[in-house]
């Protein structure tokens, strides 16, 4: 039955569900008449947390029986369809109707099963995570509100997950360029490097203190296999919080239900990868769009991408999930802002690219994840 099948996963469903992908399967079962309007107020009271909101949620759907369960388990299946696969929520399905027990059935997750899957990440420190963060500029109009705030959630979370954390502020774009070849020669370096750069920028890269543009290769090519050895198969991530051309991302409806050659060397067998290699660059917006930041609450995309890593990193998601889970509530989002006194919608999707060859997981250290 499964009523049965959500009991049987009910702690994996309670830390997989997230924020989003709840808010949705209540609108879906408040569709199909599963659940009332006072029902999913009190699933979504404020003072509860995202697991308590999950608990819930499964909790009153099981307890109005197999149809009830049928249907949350259906829309699971259509709003988080990696989770749902991850469970094997239709092999327990087959095995209730069989009449077996599925009491030993092993839950499968999103865990790597291999060391050879996953970058390495157990030094202590992690590695560095610097972070340029342009607030300032020569023209004080320009500046950027609310920036300090997406400062803030970076270090701390990249502290939680053992990374060595170094603030740069109000740089020019010759002092950006400069800084990255310094730390691409940082004797420090470990397991990963993580850059984060936010400041105003366009088509051709991001802007400096001095309103000249430094060009995202020449933030990114000091860290490539040439340039920067002790990084060479290593994971080099750059998230980037910038605007990336004037224009505003137009609002659709969405209707529901829609290797390399071995060597021998030394009696040690290796291998030969290309210079530019185990690269991920997380922009915040598409080429030729704006990049939204609240003054108060931080931009978008590094509001979402620490909220995400956070609770991802927790489980063993890799960072390509984490992002496509970014991209999902970003992309929802809604606002408003004013371009030349005129109000229009404003409405942003995040676009990482890749050249990783492995799955990439931050993980805490142990000591920083029992505090």
């Amino acid at each position: 039955m499964a009523e049965e099948v959500l009991e049987n996963c009910r702690i994996q469903l309670r830390d997989g569900l997230t924020e989003a992908v709840i808010k949705s399967l209540l609108d879906d079962l408040r569709a199909e008449n599963v659940l009332g309007t006072e029902e999913i107020e009190e699933i979504l009271q404020k003072t509860k947390t995202r697991t308590d909101q999950a608990r819930d949620l499964i909790d009153s759907v099981k307890r109005k029986g197999r149809k009830a369960s049928e249907i949350l388990l259906k829309c699971l299946e259509k709003r988080d369809e990696h989770l749902y696969k991850s469970l094997n929520i239709d092999r327990h399905l087959a095995i209730q109707e069989t009449g077996a027990t599925s009491s030993h059935i092993p839950i499968t997750t999103d865990k790597p099963k291999t060391t050879d899957d996953v970058y390495k990440m157990d030094s202590n420190p992690r590695g560095l995570c610097l972070i340029i963060n342009n607030k300032n500029f020569e023209n004080p109009k320009r500046e950027r509100k609310g920036s300090q705030k997406d400062v803030d959630s970076l270090g701390k979370l990249f502290k939680k997950l053992g990374f060595l954390v170094e603030i740069k502020e109000d740089q020019t774009a010759s002092e950006i360029k400069q800084l990255m070849i310094d730390y691409s020669k940082d004797a420090r370096h470990a397991d990963c490097f993580v850059c984060c750069v936010m400041s105003h920028g366009d088509e051709t890269g991001v802007e400096g203190y001095d309103e000249q543009t430094c060009p995202l290769n020449d933030i990114t090519s000091p860290f490539d296999g040439d340039n920067c050895t002790s990084l060479i198969g290593k994971p080099k991530v750059f998230f980037i919080q910038a605007c990336r051309g004037h224009e505003m991302q137009s609002k659709v409806l969405v209707a529901d239900g829609s290797s390399s050659s071995r060597i021998q060397k030394s009696g040690e067998i290796s291998y030969s990868i290309a210079k530019d290699s185990d690269f991920l660059i997380a922009m915040s917006t598409v080429y030729g769009y704006l990049s939204i930041r609240d003054s108060y609450n931080g931009s978008w995309f590094i509001q979402s991408l620490c909220k995400h890593l956070e609770e991802g990193s927790t489980r063993d998601q890799d960072i390509l999930s984490i992002l496509t889970k970014v991209n999902n509530e970003v992309s929802r989002k809604e606002g408003i802002i004013k371009i030349n006194n005129d109000e229009i919608d404003a409405k942003m999707t995040p676009q990482p690219s890749f050249s990783l060859t492995k799955l990439l997981v931050f993980r805490a250290p142990k000591a920083a994840a029992s505090k």
